[in-house]
């Protein structure tokens, strides 16, 4: 005759209490959490799942910061630019005077407004984000521009050059890239370059938004060096103390108030390229924003649970243990039987 006895139902109850007792401690950490699954091991295929869109997520979270850092550089270029824009616009201005038989006090005077104008505007251009310099193309180490003797150098290269070898150099430093993943597909070519076409370039050459090089009749392409020429011109011609311009003069000045208005046509060109890329930025951002939405939604469909259901799990787990409790008043008392023996 097979007896139950009170040691083998106490190590049945026991094992049934801990695993209510279990049952009740990881209903409760899911309410608590509000995740699906804690390892690996509780869901393999949805832990798989929801380790990818994590993975997505974070590529994309980085992917907006280098987009924010890259819009707020931008803007901090184009406020620059309006500067120079609202600097030079009074430059102008300022040159049809001289430019117009004005007297030698009065264009001696201008001249001088003129030469402290280029120098505002060169510093300006030399203006940081963070701590890089937002016109020194790719290297943002060091201050790009300098004015000295009414010439702009760039990177100690005269702005007005004529040299071959220097123009290919401005050249080569107007082309920098400095490419960031913003969420364009990033991909290397054979010799491990970025393509161009999958990166963001977050150079800014000043180099490349004044023009260098000189015209045909030898004036200098940047409306900075065009503005210190024509405000020492004006400064040398009231040297004398006469009322009116000399024919030499005159022509000369004539001459650099076309090319001052040519070189600003050319700049705003250049710079409306540069508002073109700073739109393309926003407008990825509010893409990458939107991504990170959906990504959000996605994994939290995958880690998180129901509240109500997870509440009711944890009501029913815990029934489940209390009742395991009562039942254990009615089987912890020995038998008689083991009693006697």
């Amino acid at each position: 005759m097979f007896r139950v006895t009170t040691n083998g139902t106490l190590r049945t109850y026991r094992g049934n209490l801990a695993k209510a007792s279990w049952n009740q401690y990881y209903a409760m950490n899911t309410v608590l959490t509000g995740r699906r699954f804690n390892s690996f091991s509780e869901d393999p295929a949805l832990a798989a799942q929801s380790f990818r869109v994590h993975a997505a997520s974070a590529r994309n979270d980085f992917q907006k910061k280098t987009s924010e850092s890259a819009i707020h550089k931008f803007e901090s270029a184009q406020a620059s630019l309006q500067k120079i824009a609202d600097q030079y616009n009074t430059a102008l201005d300022q040159a049809e005077q001289g430019v117009d038989g004005s007297k030698s006090s009065a264009r001696a005077e201008i001249g001088k407004t003129m030469l402290n104008t280029a120098e505002g505007m060169v510093k300006t251009l030399n203006a940081k984000y963070g701590d890089k310099f937002v016109f020194a193309g790719a290297d943002g180490a060091e201050a790009p521009f300098e004015l000295k003797d009414g010439k702009l150098y760039f990177r100690g290269i005269d702005m007005a050059t004529t040299n071959p070898d220097e123009l290919k150099k401005l050249e080569e430093w107007s082309k920098e890239s400095t490419f960031v993943d913003i969420g364009l597909g990033l991909q290397l070519d054979e010799n491990e370059q970025v393509i161009s076409s999958t990166a963001f370039n977050t150079a800014i050459s000043g180099a490349g938004l004044l023009g260098f090089g000189t015209y045909k009749d030898g004036s200098p392409k940047d409306i900075i060096s065009l503005t210190a020429q024509m405000g020492q011109l004006l400064v040398d011609s009231a040297a004398d103390g006469s009322d009116k311009m000399s024919a030499a003069d005159q022509e000369k000045a004539n001459a650099l108030f076309d090319k001052m208005q040519e070189s600003y046509s050319e700049f705003n060109s250049n710079r409306a390229e540069l508002d073109t890329k700073a739109q393309f930025l926003k407008s990825n951002d509010a893409r990458l924003t939107s991504t990170g939405d959906t990504l959000t939604e996605q994994y939290e469909s995958l880690d998180r649970v129901d509240l109500a259901d997870a509440l009711s799990t944890f009501v029913y787990a815990q029934y489940s243990y209390n009742a395991a409790l009562r039942v254990g008043n009615n089987v912890l008392s020995q038998s008689f039987i083991d009693y006697m023996s």
